[in-house]
C-alpha cells in the first residue's frame, strides 16, 4: 500500500498537502510528515489505514475529475520579503521590553526601523569609499 498512496499522488500531480486535509477530515493529526511516511512505509513500517486509502481514492481517482490544484493565495502583505532569527525566551522577553520602552509597537516595526538604519549607514559608508583605479 506505500507504493500506491506514493502513486496516486505522483500520477495525479496532487500536493502532498491536498491529500493529508482529505486524510485529516477522518484522522485529525494527520500531518505532511505523516504523509511522507507512508510513501515510505517499507522504510518506516507504517502504512495509511485503508478506509483513509479509500477516502483518498474516492477524492482524486481519475473519475472523479477535480479542479485543477489552486494557487496559493497571497498573504495580501505588501512587503513580501522576510528574515528570521531564533532567541533564547529570556532574550526575547527581555528585547520585547526594550522595543516597547524605545515606542515601538510591534517587533516588525522595530525590525523595519532597524534594517532600513544598517542599509542607509552601509550606503553612505560605500559612497564616501575612494574608488581605486
Amino acid at each position: 500500500m506505500p507504493e500506491e498512496l506514493r502513486e496516486l499522488r505522483i500520477s495525479r500531480q496532487l500536493p502532498a498537502k491536498e491529500m493529508v486535509a482529505v486524510v485529516q477530515t477522518i484522522y485529525p493529526k494527520y500531518d505532511k510528515t505523516l504523509q511522507s511516511k507512508c510513501e515510505r512505509g517499507n522504510e518506516y513500517g507504517i502504512q495509511l489505514r485503508r478506509d483513509a486509502m479509500d477516502a483518498l481514492h474516492d477524492r482524486f481517482s481519475p473519475e472523479t475529475e477535480t479542479e485543477p490544484a489552486k494557487k496559493k493565495k497571497s498573504d495580501g502583505h505588501k512587503l513580501t520579503c522576510r528574515i528570521s532569527c531564533r532567541l533564547t525566551n529570556d532574550d526575547y522577553a527581555e528585547l520585547q521590553q526594550f522595543i516597547k520602552d524605545d515606542g515601538f509597537d510591534t517587533m516588525q516595526a522595530w525590525l523595519t526601523n532597524r534594517v532600513r538604519k544598517y542599509i542607509k549607514r552601509k550606503r553612505r559608508a560605500l559612497e564616501k569609499t575612494p574608488i581605486r583605479t
